[in-house]
């Protein structure tokens, strides 16, 4: 039998917040280690596939399935049912984010979206495993998610990507101080063990 999704995790999912810090942690400060990512300039988004299609989730709650049809479709073809990603979908322009035209994709009807997906269309990049094959992952460390994140995402193709992760300092502040030019808004960091912290600004 196809797998279906975790009871909590069919409809509107509470993601996992993250804090501001004034300057980049150590590689210890968080439980088991710091694993350093991009922060995306783009929209907080949950995509929950089952086997009736899939669904996609704003931070607030809103269903983005018809707002970003291309994701939706993408989801529908590349992920197993049973899978719920946390990510973040976004627009490139010239080598850049484009803030102003993800803005420009929302609130629009089917056929309008449609149209806006094939002018301005959206990439999705994942950073976190909700669920795979219909079981919960949330109560698994950072790092066993992200593996199995990475088996999953090894057969994508765009616009479904995979966003980056380092646990070398070094490398995390050559991001920072380099990708700003392309729209990278900081970066976001997490502990190799610790759990998903739905709801609480854990990162």
């Amino acid at each position: 039998m196809t797998a279906t999704l975790p009871p909590e995790l069919t409809g509107p999912v509470q993601v996992a917040l993250a804090r501001t810090v004034e300057q980049i942690p150590h590689a210890g400060a968080l439980p088991g280690g710091c694993r350093f990512e991009p922060k995306w300039d783009g929209f907080r988004l949950i995509v929950a596939r089952d086997r009736g299609g899939s669904k996609l989730w704003s931070r607030r709650g809103t269903d983005l399935s018809t707002t970003f049809p291309e994701i939706t479709a993408a989801c529908v073809d590349q992920l197993v049912p049973g899978t719920v990603l946390d990510g973040e979908v976004v627009i490139w322009t010239s080598g850049r984010l484009d803030f102003g035209a993800l803005q420009t994709r929302m609130g629009r009807g089917p056929r309008s979206a449609a149209a806006h997906a094939a002018g301005h269309p959206a990439s999705y990049a994942a950073f976190d495993l909700l669920a795979s094959t219909g079981q919960d992952a949330r109560h698994l460390p950072f790092d066993e998610r992200r593996r199995l994140l990475e088996q999953l995402a090894a057969a994508w193709r765009p616009p479904l990507n995979l966003s980056p992760v380092t646990d070398d300092r070094d490398v995390a502040t050559e991001w920072f101080e380099t990708y700003t030019a392309a729209g990278i808004e900081g970066l976001v960091i997490k502990g190799g063990a610790q759990p998903y912290p739905a709801g609480q600004r854990g990162w």
